[in-house]
C-alpha cells in the first residue's frame, strides 16, 4: 500500500500534457457523478429486496431462499450481483449498504470506459470530444437513479462498456488475448440478456479471425 502513491506519481509523470488534461476532466466528471448519485441515493426499487434476501440467507446458512425455511428456488435473475452482495455481507457489510456502495463505485468506473469507446470509434478525431459521453452519463438521471436502485444495473453497465472497449482493442489488433470473452461471460451472469451481447461479441471476433 505504501507504494501506491509512488506508482500513481510515476504514472502521472509519464503522461503527456494532453493525457493529463483528459485524466483531470474524467476525475471532475466522476465527481459530478458522485454528487448526482448522492442526490438520488435514497431512490430504490422494491425488487432489489429479493436479491438482498437471497444474499443474506445464503450467508446465514439458510441457502438460496427468499426467506428462512422456504423452498429452494431461484427467484432471482442476477446471480453475479447476488453473489457480490453476499460476499460483502459475509465481510460484515449490510446488504443494502453494499448495493448502494457498489452502485456508486461501478458507476464511476463505467465513465472512463465510455470515454474509451467513443475515442476508439472516432480515430484521428479530436479526442476531447469523447469526454461528452461520460459527462452525459454523469448528468443522466436515468443512469444515476438505476445505479442507486439496489439492482444490478450499475454492474451490467460497467461490464457492458468494459467488454465493448476491450473488444474494440482486440479487433484493432492492440490486444492479443481475448479478455473480452471473460468480461462478456460475467455480463451474461449478471442478467440473462447479457448472453445476447456476448453472442454479438463472439460473432465479431469470429468474423475478424476469418478475415
Amino acid at each position: 500500500m505504501d507504494r501506491v502513491p509512488q506508482r500513481v506519481q510515476g504514472w502521472w509523470r509519464h503522461r503527456t500534457p494532453h493525457e493529463r488534461r483528459q485524466a483531470t476532466a474524467l476525475a471532475l466528471i466522476s465527481g459530478v457523478y458522485v454528487l448526482h448519485y448522492l442526490a438520488h441515493s435514497i431512490f430504490f426499487i422494491e425488487d432489489a429486496a429479493i436479491t438482498l434476501s437471497y444474499a443474506r440467507n445464503l450467508v446465514d446458512g439458510e441457502g438460496l431462499v427468499p426467506f428462512p425455511g422456504s423452498e429452494r428456488v431461484e427467484g432471482f435473475s442476477n446471480p453475479l450481483w447476488t453473489w457480490l452482495i453476499a460476499a460483502l455481507y459475509a465481510l460484515g457489510v449490510p446488504t443494502w449498504t453494499g448495493a448502494k456502495v457498489m452502485g456508486a463505485v461501478f458507476g464511476v468506473v463505467t465513465l472512463p470506459f465510455a470515454f474509451g469507446i467513443v475515442r476508439r470509434a472516432r480515430p484521428g478525431a479530436n479526442e476531447d470530444v469523447a469526454l461528452i459521453a461520460p459527462l452525459l452519463l454523469a448528468l443522466s438521471p436515468q443512469f444515476v437513479m438505476w445505479n442507486a436502485s439496489g439492482l444490478e444495473n450499475s454492474l451490467f453497465c460497467l461490464l457492458l462498456t468494459a467488454g465493448v472497449w476491450r473488444l474494440l482493442k482486440e479487433l484493432a489488433g492492440d490486444a492479443t488475448r481475448p479478455w473480452s470473452a471473460l468480461v462478456f461471460a460475467f455480463l451474461a451472469m449478471t442478467r440473462p440478456e447479457g448472453m445476447a451481447y456476448a453472442a454479438f461479441a463472439g460473432t465479431a471476433l469470429a468474423l475478424d479471425a476469418c478475415a
